[in-house]
């Protein structure tokens, strides 16, 4: 028996991962209306977070990881679901305890997988040499800036 060749599908996964990012940005931006409801807005920033997030190697490692036990959470849920749902009569107690359930499981993955894109010493210092430079220097003074400018323009 041939087993396919599917090894091609790393080479699409910053593509991926970037497909990822800004869908889901964009789907929780417009659902919760934190930047407002205009859609360049929306667009613009799930855009610029989605490609910090591919050029950072270590932010798209850690999509690249948490992305496949996401996907094995959701499945387990919607089959836990699905068992409840066909019991019959499901409750409260119960539903409430499963999200609890839903969401620190989420959470362990979320630290797991972070701890190990992150674990690595060279990723702390290489963040701590570009903090350094006068380019993170200059834009904070910039924003410290503009956010004084800001207090007193806006302020009655």
């Amino acid at each position: 028996m041939v087993t396919p060749d599917i090894t091609f599908i790393g080479d699409y996964l910053p593509i991926l991962s970037f497909l990822l990012v800004f869908v889901v940005l964009f789907a929780v931006l417009a659902k919760t209306k934190i930047l407002g409801e205009s859609k360049f807005v929306n667009l613009l920033v799930s855009f610029i977070v989605a490609i910090i997030f591919v050029s950072l190697t270590s932010a798209r490692e850690y999509v690249i990881n948490v992305t496949p036990w996401f996907a094995v959470f959701i499945i387990l849920s919607a089959f836990i679901l699905a068992m409840v749902g066909f019991s019959g009569k499901i409750p409260e107690e119960f539903t409430k305890g499963l999200g609890i359930l839903f969401v620190i499981g989420l959470i362990i993955v979320f630290l797991v997988s972070a701890y190990m894109t992150f674990s690595g010493a060279p990723v702390i210092e290489q963040i701590a040499d570009w903090v350094k430079t006068p380019r993170v220097y200059g834009a904070l003074i910039l924003l410290v800036v503009g956010a004084i400018v800001s207090f007193i323009l806006t302020r009655k």
